[in-house]
């Protein structure tokens, strides 16, 4: 059976004066499954029936099954960082990778998109319109609860922001759960994709995540070097606070004394995981 918006084994069906019609090498040639012919437009490539090779299979404006040899940036079922081309009426656009860019429809959409900013983005196959559309509305696909159990309070989980309120941060947490990093809870400002460790704050009676990236209780301690490194992650591993900064800019980047953030840094740098200069912090 053909697999829509995935990679499919494909055997050339039929040459035609523009491209080929192809099929599935799981086909038993019954017609049983809902589309048994893929179109596979002609490139430089040159292929005669019976080759096989491996192609990309979405749906087209036309509602036609085609194929590409071209690689998408995402498949169906990844959640991917991708960067919006158009808004419209009915939904928004984002370069995917492909000829022909990925729908989100409007009831996907968690917020209106800017083209050219970059948001994160869960393709999926929907059955009814059998499409691959786009979702940035990520809760229509991951659990906003611990219903099961997965999480225990102070554990390490990676997180990545999805979305950003006034509030602070939405999260999805170990690609799997939805959580909430609130900016008091913040080590750094954060954008759409960053991506961070952090510990596992709250888990509320309805069952909701709140997450923390500060030293927040015993099971989930951040040690200064951890901050330090943490916040270096979430600024392209680059600070212009160094030993040479001043007592109130350290105080309030990371609630400490000078001398414990110089002891700190100094300790990364015997372990050789920053470099450090007089105007900047590197991390290696």
């Amino acid at each position: 059976m053909l697999k829509i918006g995935q990679i499919n084994t494909l055997i050339i069906h039929e040459v035609l004066e523009d491209g080929y019609t192809c099929l599935s090498d799981t086909s038993e040639g019954d017609n049983s499954d809902f589309i048994t012919y893929v179109y596979l437009a002609a490139k430089n490539r040159s292929f005669k029936p019976g080759d096989t090779l491996e192609a990309f299979v979405f749906i087209d404006k036309q509602q036609q099954c085609v194929a590409t040899l071209k690689q998408p940036k995402a498949m169906v079922n990844d959640t991917v960082l991708l960067q919006a081309t158009g808004m419209t009426d009915f939904g928004a656009f984002f370069d995917w990778g492909l000829e022909q860019d990925l729908l989100v429809p409007s009831q996907y959409l968690q917020s209106p998109v800017i083209m050219g900013m970059p948001y994160l983005v869960h393709i999926f196959y929907e059955n009814d319109s059998q499409r691959v559309l786009g979702a940035t509305k990520l809760h229509r696909f991951f659990s906003e609860t611990d219903a099961y159990g997965q999480l225990e309070l102070g554990q390490s989980v990676q997180c990545q922001v999805w979305h950003i309120t006034e509030l602070g941060y939405k999260i999805r947490i170990n690609n799997e759960l939805l959580g909430v990093l609130f900016n008091d809870q913040a080590l750094a400002k954060h954008k759409v994709g960053d991506e961070f460790k952090a510990w596992v704050k709250t888990i509320r009676s309805d069952g909701k995540i709140d997450i923390t990236q500060l030293q927040d209780n015993p099971n989930s301690r951040l040690s200064l070097q951890e901050q330090i490194v943490a916040d270096l992650e979430a600024h392209g591993g680059l600070s212009t606070l160094t030993d040479k900064s001043s007592p109130e800019d350290i105080a309030h980047k990371f609630n400490v004394s000078k001398g414990a953030y110089k002891k700190a840094i100094g300790t990364l740098f015997k372990q050789k995981r920053i470099s450090l200069t007089k105007d900047a912090i590197k991390l290696l």
